[in-house]
């Protein structure tokens, strides 16, 4: 699995990694010229005579120490040249995968279906796309370090072959015998990165949840509280970084301690065999060292990689599973919403009990339908299936006619819009917040704020409508930042409008403005109003009545007032009728 997750993740970057290793084994050729060159070069120098060369069947007799130094010079020149290059590479190619798996992240999330977005675990995208993408990525640094090393340790296995053999043997047999030696402690490491990765998860939801309830963690005075929750998580996640260091610095320091020990037992069988030149003893001292140092770099860069797969698998786990939970776009166009059908509607949650059951409605264009009952009786789902951010378990949902499902989703986004009962602004001016990245005029914008009572207040803002404003900024008051959302909602003048709560945060004028201005729309746009204020039904047609996920009632006001059931219920209850 390890393997097939990293292919994955270099998939397409075949030739940059291929240009990488062949200038890591041009440099190594580089270096290992550089250090036979350099040990000839000092042997001539205290001999006070000329030097010699031999590389296998390579073999200069005479040879000045100058023209030695200028070549060793010429060698360390080419070595640096293809080590900047191996390191551009490695800088390119981690922004790209960085770049391609952050796209790829927002890409699929974007295109996921709503239940699959709503399962989410709070911080989870944010852990993804920030921490585990930033390690995935790391690990791709490792493996180009580790590609590098390895194209230079085996250039400069091939030149201890060619100055002394038994050295060269001896480095392989070391080298893979300390890889056999040290590889179960990737699986070991691994482990404990998926569990540190489990932890910060656990961190991140927990950070999400003190942004957002901060205001009654104070009002409630339970700061000390959620600080010693935080700790002890953080506690916990320090724990395990610790051991994943004490891994790292111990398989380190495992194969430096190796390494010396066998560059020691070489020199004893060099030392043993029959006599050896000065130049070609220290060419293969230095060469045993300068191996032994990338096949640990090489060492360092598997474990790194090991501790960062964890990573690598829990993105690509999370971003198929967006991938195959992909929102389905229909092909038929859709020019304009003339009738929504709920034909048996029922939906199901994967837990308990159907949230509706056999569902059943016709809606004309240009009605205005209220949607009443109790908590629980299934006003959001009702809201979801409308708005196709679910699709139904049994029954048809019909626009026009024909499955609401056919319809092409541009076509469809086009048609609809929808006011959330939280207003969720967005960092930015007033005219993007109406905008929402939609393609609409100055002249819409302000219209938009108009039919929510908010322009005469935006305009005597000191920056009206370039006025910034976000999700935590001070600039608006609730009401104010619900009324927004409305003229966002009213800006690409809908076919369909569904509104959850649309008046729960506005004083009875703002209220009042908000029902002349939806009344308005009466008669070409269809619209949805779910409310717990009955006051805000008084511009309804008719009124559908859900309770225990079934439709007790759809009728007119008058009707319903007198017909008992919960809107009856309900209207003693806020004093609108009179008790019996």
């Amino acid at each position: 699995m390890g393997r097939a997750s990293i292919s994955r993740l270099l998939q397409g970057h075949r030739r940059l990694l291929a240009t990488l290793a062949a200038l890591a084994l041009f440099g190594g050729l580089a270096e290992s010229v550089v250090l036979v060159v350099i040990v000839e070069a000092a042997v001539s120098l205290s001999a006070h005579s000329p030097g010699s060369f031999q590389a296998g069947p390579l073999r200069v007799d005479s040879i000045s120490v100058s023209t030695l130094l200028v070549v060793a010079l010429a060698a360390t020149v080419l070595r640096l040249a293809a080590a900047l290059g191996v390191a551009w590479i490695g800088a390119r190619l981690t922004a790209e995968v960085q770049k391609e798996m952050r796209v790829a992240m927002f890409d699929a999330y974007i295109d996921a279906e709503w239940a699959a977005q709503s399962r989410g675990r709070e911080g989870g995208l944010q852990q993804m796309v920030g921490l585990e993408i930033d390690r995935s990525t790391g690990a791709v640094v490792m493996l180009a370090t580790g590609l590098a090393a390895g194209c230079s340790l085996l250039v400069l296995t091939g030149a201890a072959l060619l100055v002394n053999p038994a050295g060269a043997l001896g480095l392989v047999v070391a080298v893979g015998g300390l890889f056999v030696l040290l590889r179960p402690l990737a699986g070991r490491i691994r482990g404990q990165a998926t569990a540190r990765s489990a932890e910060e998860l656990g961190v991140a939801q927990s950070l999400n949840e003190l942004v957002r309830t901060s205001e009654e963690i104070r009002v409630h005075g339970v700061g000390d509280e959620e600080k010693r929750r935080l700790t002890e998580e953080t506690t916990r996640i320090a724990e395990w970084f610790a051991r994943l260091q004490f891994s790292s610095l111990s398989i380190a320091n495992l194969y430096q301690a190796a390494a010396l020990g066998l560059v020691v037992g070489a020199l004893f069988v060099v030392n043993g065999l029959a006599a050896t030149s000065v130049a070609g003893t220290g060419a293969i001292v230095l060469i045993l060292l300068r191996a032994f140092a990338y096949s640990q770099q090489a060492q360092q860069s598997y474990h790194q990689v090991a501790e960062r797969l964890a990573s690598i698998v829990a993105v690509q786990d999370c971003l198929a599973s967006y991938q195959a939970r992909s929102a389905r776009s229909g092909s038929t166009p859709l020019a304009v919403v003339e009738t929504v059908e709920f034909r048996g509607v029922s939906y199901r949650y994967r837990v308990g009990k159907a949230a509706l059951s056999n569902v059943s409605f016709t809606v004309d264009r240009g009605e205005v339908i209220g949607i009443v009952g109790p908590s629980g009786a299934g006003k959001s789902t009702l809201v979801q299936l409308l708005l196709r951010l679910r699709s139904p378990d049994e029954g048809r949902f019909l626009v026009n006619g024909g499955d609401a499902a056919e319809f092409a989703h541009r076509d469809w986004a086009r048609q609809v819009s929808f006011l959330p009962q939280q207003p969720k602004l967005i960092g930015g001016t007033v005219t993007e917040n109406i905008a929402f990245l939609r393609p609409v005029t100055t002249e819409q914008v302000e219209r938009a704020a108009r039919m929510a009572n908010l322009h005469d207040e935006i305009m005597s803002w000191p920056r009206g409508y370039a006025t910034v404003v976000g999700q935590t900024a001070d600039a608006l008051s609730g009401g104010q930042a619900q009324r927004l959302c409305l003229a966002r909602a009213l800006v690409t003048s809908p076919a369909l409008l569904v509104l959850d709560e649309p008046t729960s945060a506005l004083d009875a004028l703002s209220e009042h403005s908000v029902q002349q201005a939806l009344a308005t729309l009466r008669g070409h746009t269809t619209i949805f109003i779910v409310a717990h204020r009955l006051s805000t039904l008084s511009i309804c047609d008719r009124i559908l009545v859900l309770n225990d996920g079934h439709v007790e009632a759809l009728d007119t006001r008058e009707h319903l007032a007198g017909g008992g059931g919960f809107y009856q219920e309900a209207l003693r209850l806020s004093g609108l009728i009179s008790q019996p």
